[in-house]
Parts: structure tokens; C-alpha cells; sequence
């Protein structure tokens, strides 16, 4: 289990909690409205020495605390007086002696406030007509959490020297004792050859809890014009922290980034009738600079017929991703309705010819 929690920030008037508004970029009081601006400011990326040997912690403004219910730990402004646990919502948490962890230093804030983000998720919903009516309104009443995930993006020059065998084939036609036969010849070279490419903010999930393959479908994040990391911007939302460390990331990115030579290098040189073979690949990084970056994504988990169906959506772009149930008396009625109007339509049809 990955560990999040919810950062709250009080209003100066009146005490009650600000929340971060995405369409109006600041906090307003839930209380007495107060509004606060949050000035943003842009980013940089960093170097990648900086990643392995002296990158910034949370120590100084976060301590990990422990829910004594449920055993899961959370990240916690030292501001904060309360915290409940997010996972099983009991108020027992204490304080430990562990170190929060990397401080983000890039986020990209939610563009989209909850009750447009319902509204989002309701237009999704109604285009998907064999969704259960019953999970539809489950769906609909439950409260999408906004919650930071955190990755890594990674810029990095390659180069790459590569070397394979290119096989060519080409068929043609001979007659044979009097019969025509395919004839198929394979041609077979060796090549040795050096490319280079580059990769801007090359996207590294460092949580477990949301999988590449639903990040994947969740991008793009617009993680170029991220902003500088202001605890402001956490004020309603939740955060949840890396699970994954650093290095592991990084080792991740290259395997990836890997593939994505690979493929291109196989595109260039296969065509119809031209495949390589024993592609060898010698990989040589540069310029390798990262950010620590918060994305945003609303998330609603239903719980139906005892099956699990999480919903995301990107709190950026609004594009939603998630799996939901089939009925199966939708889909039977459908179907019959569609064969009576072809029956009908076969019988008007036969009626004028």
C-alpha cells in the first residue's frame, strides 16, 4: 500500500478550510469565502546529479505519520492539526521518526473544480448504453477524490549505435516443366549504424497504487508548463506519495525509452518485403536532467456485484479512463429491438417488389 493524505490549510479570518479552486486559481474559505490568489511561477528542470546525490526532502515541512487502525502511512504538513486516514478513515494516527521522502518540486495543478469533473463524468457515462442504470446512479452520487500523483519526467540526448541483419525476400514466378511456381529468395546483410535521439519530459509513474497502463491512457499531462511547487495548490486535495524511489524510475525510463528506439529503428528499415533481424542496441545518455512532478487526477472507485470498477479522469484535461459493467438485459433488448425493425423493414421492403 502506497501512503497519501490530505493537506488542509485554514482560512486567517475565520479558521475554516480553504480549498484550492482550479477556476480561479487560489484559495477560497469554505467558511466566509475569503479568496487567496496563488501566484505560480515556472519551472526548470534539474540535473540529473542532483536526482542521485542531493535532492530535496520534505523533512523540514511534512512528517510521516501511522494510522494504529490500519497500519498505513501518510505525508503530513507539520501545520496540520488533524488527519484522518484516508485508507479505512479512523482518526488514530501518531507520529513516527520516518523521513517524508523527495519534496516535489514541479505541479501541475487541477483546471477542472469537482462539480464540473461530476458533470464530466456524467456526459461519459451517458454514452455508454449497456451500463447498468443501478451503477450509473452509484456512480453519479459517488465523490470523485482529487489526488496528486507523483512521477518523474526525464529530458535525455541518446545516441545509439545499433547493428542487425537485414533480410529481404522476393517471390517470383517460373515455369517448371511446364508449371508455373513461386519461387521465394531471401537476401541477407549485415548493417552497423549510429542514431541519435532525444526525449522531452519522458513520463515515469513513481506510484503503485495507478498503473502505467492507466497513466497511459490518462496522457497527455501538459507537464511542460507545470508549475513551481507551492503547498497551496495540495489545499483540498490528496496527495499521495512515491512508492517507487528514484533510481528505480530512471531505470524504467531507459528500459522504456529503449523500446521506443527499437521500434523506430525497426520502422525505418522493415517495409513489405524487408524485416531485421538480431537487433543490437548501445545506448549512451546525455544531458540527462528530471523533475519531481504532482499530476492531477480525479478518481471514483464502485464497488458492484462484488467486482471493483475504478474511474480516472485527467484533473487537467478532463479525458476519463475506466472500466464499467454490462447488462445484460440492455444488450438483449437492444438486440431484439434492432431484429424487429429489420424484420419490419424486410416485410415493407417485400411489400414493393
Amino acid at each position: 500500500m502506497s501512503h497519501s493524505t490530505e493537506v488542509n490549510q485554514r482560512c486567517q479570518n475565520c479558521g475554516a478550510e480553504m480549498i484550492f479552486n482550479p477556476s480561479k486559481n487560489g484559495l477560497v474559505c469554505v467558511g466566509c469565502g475569503s479568496f487567496e490568489p496563488v501566484d505560480g511561477a515556472m519551472t526548470t528542470e534539474k540535473s540529473f546529479e542532483t536526482l542521485i546525490n542531493n535532492a530535496p526532502t520534505w523533512q523540514k515541512d511534512t512528517a510521516v505519520i501511522r494510522c494504529e487502525h490500519c497500519g498505513a502511512k501518510s505525508v503530513v504538513s507539520k501545520s496540520d492539526l488533524v488527519a484522518k486516514c484516508d485508507y479505512c478513515g479512523a482518526a488514530t494516527m501518531v507520529k513516527t521518526d520516518e523521513l517524508p521522502g523527495l519534496r516535489p518540486d514541479t505541479i501541475v495543478p487541477f483546471d477542472w473544480n469537482r462539480t464540473d469533473a461530476c458533470q464530466q463524468v456524467n456526459n461519459w457515462l451517458s454514452k455508454r448504453l449497456f451500463v447498468p442504470s443501478d451503477f450509473k446512479q452509484q456512480l453519479r452520487e459517488r465523490q470523485l477524490n482529487g489526488i496528486y500523483y507523483p512521477a518523474f519526467t526525464f529530458d535525455a540526448h541518446v545516441v545509439t549505435r545499433f547493428s542487425g541483419v537485414l533480410v529481404q525476400t522476393s517471390t517470383s514466378t517460373i515455369v517448371v516443366d511446364g508449371k508455373q511456381t513461386v519461387q521465394t529468395q531471401t537476401f541477407r546483410r549485415g548493417i552497423n549504424n549510429v542514431d541519435a535521439h532525444t526525449f522531452d519530459d519522458f513520463l515515469v509513474v513513481a506510484n503503485e497504487d495507478i498503473t502505467p497502463k492507466v497513466m497511459a491512457h490518462l496522457q497527455p499531462f501538459d507537464t511542460n508548463h507545470g508549475q513551481a511547487f507551492k503547498q497551496s495548490y495540495l489545499a483540498g486535495f490528496t496527495v499521495c506519495q512515491s512508492s517507487i524511489e528514484a533510481k528505480a524510475c530512471w531505470r524504467e525510463a531507459k528500459k522504456l525509452m529503449e523500446a521506443v528506439i527499437r521500434n523506430k529503428i525497426k520502422a525505418k528499415y522493415t517495409n513489405g518485403n524487408t524485416t531485421i533481424e538480431n537487433l543490437q542496441l548501445d545506448l549512451s545518455f546525455s544531458n540527462i536532467t528530471y523533475k519531481y512532478v504532482l499530476l492531477p487526477v480525479y478518481v471514483g472507485h464502485i464497488e458492484y456485484h462484488g467486482n471493483k470498477y475504478p474511474l480516472y479522469m485527467n484533473g487537467q484535461t478532463g479525458k476519463i479512463y475506466g472500466k464499467t459493467p454490462k447488462s445484460f438485459w440492455k444488450i438483449l433488448l437492444t438486440c431484439a429491438g434492432l431484429g424487429l425493425a429489420a424484420f419490419g423493414f424486410g416485410i415493407v421492403l417485400a411489400m414493393f417488389l
